[in-house]
């Protein structure tokens, strides 16, 4: 099965016969829906991989179950990629059987150029620097090709397709040299969505002690505890509706559903904050995974009195932001002693990049 790119200015409501389904119901996927509709390809449906959204209407589609989309004619069904996650989707539904499968990297990369606006960075003098001194710090191999890959765009000011390269193929936030080492450590979650990374962790075969998890959008939240409620496990996973930040306090949010975020001048949409040192005080944390839409640093900050006295694993996402990718690494690596840091990008776009920081003492990395 060859993965073709999708070529819009040659597409038209001919180019695609049969059905035509999107995987991927998410900002992208929104995007790609246009683009096509644009060009007057009409789109079936969707499929996520996220099961708490199967069935819902997501741009006027519907949201297919695994059993739905199974049903469509391998042969004749066009699967557009809309995720980023390529790779992995790719080989899915290579399993599945289908066999004409598109990817829309191109429009994908164009994406990331207008949302993290390289350009904006080009001439930044103290960027750069910051962006070599990770180069000459950093003692893995992938880890320095991440930064001066990110140098490299920054200095051309767009998205370059060499990012690809990047992908790692390795579990997101649970790399395989993490195997049998994660057993009974309670984990915190943060950006805990409907419980994807808690069904993840089962999937893996991982038995932790707890897992509190953190989910600050009301609806994602709701969608938790219901998983929650359902699962074998449920007495061994807490969910709390709040964000994580560095003092208490009550935050605006912004975007709300899948790509939810925290948003000082808003005023309809609140939640609750809650610092890490506080809510951990009398508990020992062993694993600490962010991924809260750019609150990261602000959630360190809250944290950093129970990170170093707990020494956790750390999983941080530092790819919401070209702020992020420099800044979040310096802060841990001169914060943190007698740790190693690398870097692994899970995605073939600019977005699921992840700073994992591993206590020495543990002897993983």
């Amino acid at each position: 099965m060859e993965v073709k790119e999708i070529r819009f200015d040659t597409v038209s409501k001919e180019t695609y016969g049969g059905k035509n389904i999107i995987y991927g119901a998410g900002y992208n996927g929104k995007l790609l829906l246009e683009k096509l509709h644009e060009r007057k390809v009409s789109v079936e449906a969707f499929y996520d991989d996220d099961k708490s959204r199967w069935g819902e209407d997501f741009c006027g589609k519907r949201i297919l179950s695994q059993s739905q989309f199974a049903e469509y004619d391998k042969k004749l069904t066009n699967i557009f990629v809309s995720s980023m996650y390529i790779g992995q989707i790719t080989a899915k539904i290579k399993e599945m059987g289908f066999q004409k499968v598109y990817a829309s990297l191109d429009l994908l990369l164009e994406k990331d150029s207008e949302d993290f606006k390289f350009n904006k960075y080009t001439g930044n003098q103290d960027y750069i620097r910051d962006l070599e001194y990770l180069l000459d710090v950093s003692q893995d191999s992938l880890t320095k090709k991440y930064f001066g890959l990110i140098r490299e765009t920054v200095l051309k000011g767009r998205a370059i397709p060499e990012i690809v390269d990047l992908y790692c193929g390795e579990k997101q936030y649970f790399l395989s040299c993490f195997k049998g080492k994660l057993d009974g450590l309670n984990f915190l979650d943060g950006g805990a969505y409907t419980g994807d990374t808690v069904r993840e962790m089962c999937e893996e075969g991982i038995y932790p002690g707890m897992v509190y998890c953190f989910e600050a959008d009301d609806r994602n939240y709701r969608k938790l505890v219901e998983y929650r409620n359902s699962s074998k496990n449920k007495e061994y996973i807490v969910c709390e509706n709040s964000a994580l930040w560095d003092c208490r306090t009550k935050l605006g949010m912004k975007f709300e559903n899948y790509n939810a975020r925290i948003d000082t001048g808003a005023k309809e949409t609140t939640v609750e904050t809650v610092t890490i040192d506080e809510y951990f005080s009398n508990i020992k944390t062993g694993f600490i995974k962010m991924d809260i839409e750019g609150a990261e640093r602000r959630a360190l900050a809250g944290g950093m009195k129970t990170i170093k006295r707990d020494r956790p694993i750390l999983a941080v996402s530092i790819y919401h932001g070209l702020e992020d990718m420099v800044g979040i690494p310096k802060i841990l690596m001169n914060e943190l002693e007698r740790y190693s840091f690398v870097v692994r990008h899970h995605s073939y776009t600019y977005s699921e990049t992840v700073l994992y920081c591993v206590p020495k003492e543990l002897g993983i990395l």
